[in-house]
C-alpha cells in the first residue's frame, strides 16, 4: 500500500502544479479562458449532436426517432450559436452561472439550518450568502462582464483545485514517512 500511495502523491503533486499554473494563466486571461470553455462546450454539443443523428439515423423505425432528431438538432444549434456569436454565448452561460449561483445558494443557507444540530453549520451558511453575493455580484455586471467571468472564475477554481492537491501530495507523502500522527 505504501508504495501506491507514494505513486498517487506523485501524481497529486504533477497534478497540483498543472492545476495551479493553467489556473494562474487563466486569471491574467480570463477572456481568452471564457472563449476556450465556450469552444469546449461548443465540441460537447457538437459531437453530441451527431452522435444522437447516427443514433436516429439507426433506428428511424424507432417510435423516438423524431424526438431524438429533433434533440439533435438542439445540440446542433447550440454548438452553432456558441461557435458563430461567442459574446452572445458568454453573456447566457454567465446569466446562466449567476441563476446557478443565487439558487445553490439559498439551498445551502437553507441546508444550513437544517444542519445545525451537526455543528460547523456556520460554513454552509457563509458558503451560501458567498454563492448569492457572487450571483448578485454577476448579475450587476452583466452582460458587460460576460466576456471575462467565466475565464476567471474557472481561473479561480483551477488554481485553488491545484492547492488542494498540492497539500494532498503533501499529506499523503507525510503519511508514508510515518510523520503524520
Amino acid at each position: 500500500m505504501k508504495m501506491e500511495t507514494e505513486n498517487w502523491s506523485g501524481w497529486l503533486l504533477g497534478l497540483g502544479v498543472l492545476f495551479v499554473l493553467l489556473g494562474a494563466i487563466l486569471v491574467l486571461h480570463p477572456v481568452a479562458g471564457t472563449a476556450g470553455l465556450e469552444l469546449f462546450l461548443a465540441i460537447l454539443f457538437f459531437f453530441g449532436g451527431l452522435a444522437q443523428f447516427a443514433f436516429a439515423f439507426t433506428a428511424r423505425k424507432w417510435s423516438g426517432f423524431l424526438f431524438i432528431t429533433l434533440l439533435a438538432l438542439i445540440y446542433l444549434a447550440a454548438a452553432f450559436f456558441l461557435t458563430y456569436n461567442p459574446f452572445g454565448g458568454a453573456v447566457a452561460l454567465t446569466l446562466l452561472l449567476a441563476a446557478m449561483l443565487i439558487a445553490s445558494g439559498c439551498v445551502k443557507i437553507a441546508m444550513s439550518q437544517a444542519l445545525k444540530a451537526f455543528g460547523n453549520a456556520g460554513w454552509l451558511l457563509f458558503d451560501g450568502f458567498m454563492g448569492i453575493l457572487l450571483g448578485v455580484m454577476i448579475i450587476i455586471g452583466w452582460p458587460t462582464d460576460a466576456a471575462w467571468v467565466l475565464g476567471l472564475l474557472l481561473g479561480i477554481s483551477m488554481f485553488f483545485g491545484g492547492i488542494t492537491f498540492l497539500v494532498l501530495s503533501s499529506a499523503m507523502k507525510r503519511t508514508n514517512l510515518g510523520i503524520e500522527r
